[in-house]
């Protein structure tokens, strides 16, 4: 009787050593469907990115790629308001917001010739805001008249609006975090003519 040794060769019954690689062309083919497959998943998700995609955070906004509609006749938010001759930034802000704007505001804005600043909210009363600044307490109605966009969460929006001197809406934005991006605001406001 003949014992195996640990180098002798496996019956040719023996799975492991009956399976062979596959041939380059499989190999190859199998990566070149991978990559043709992974390719065209990518390319349907850069056909399907929105402006809230994009990573910088300055253009996930939809006021700066969201203006086809735009510059419109601003609609007004009081008899002499928007002033023809005078920009106005209307902000537009939820009840538990109003306190930190005001606040925060005239900030950056303060010392911008020609503008008025007004506030919105769905809050029943308005306190707080700086003397010149022009408060409305019923906010639904001119939200949606200056066409902001509803934003998820069944909340109202929080955000602004810049209307030029010869009384258009230029940009509009939600931005829930407007109280703390003023600079940003007067930046707009500047280039708005």
């Amino acid at each position: 009787m003949s014992q195996a040794t640990s180098g002798s060769a496996a019956p040719c019954g023996d799975p492991l050593r009956a399976r062979h690689p596959p041939a380059r062309s499989t190999l190859v083919s199998v990566w070149l469907a991978a990559a043709v497959t992974l390719g065209a998943i990518l390319t349907a998700a850069q056909v399907a990115a929105t402006p809230g995609d994009d990573p910088d955070p300055a253009y996930q906004r939809p006021g700066l790629l969201d203006v086809a509609d735009l510059p419109v006749v601003a609609p007004h938010i009081s008899p002499d308001l928007p002033a023809l001759g005078r920009r106005l930034v209307l902000f537009a802000v939820r009840e538990d917001k109003v306190a930190e704007l005001c606040n925060a505001l005239p900030g950056p804005l303060d010392g911008l010739d020609d503008l008025d600043i007004a506030v919105v909210s769905d809050a029943p009363a308005i306190d707080g805001c700086p003397a010149e600044v022009t408060t409305v307490a019923d906010a639904a109605g001119l939200v949606a008249a200056y066409g902001f966009r509803d934003p998820l969460g069944d909340v109202a929006p929080t955000g602004y609006v810049v209307v030029d001197s010869a009384g258009r809406t230029r940009y509009r934005t939600l931005d829930p975090e407007v109280d703390d991006l003023l600079d940003e605001v007067a930046t707009i406001v500047q280039a708005a003519p």
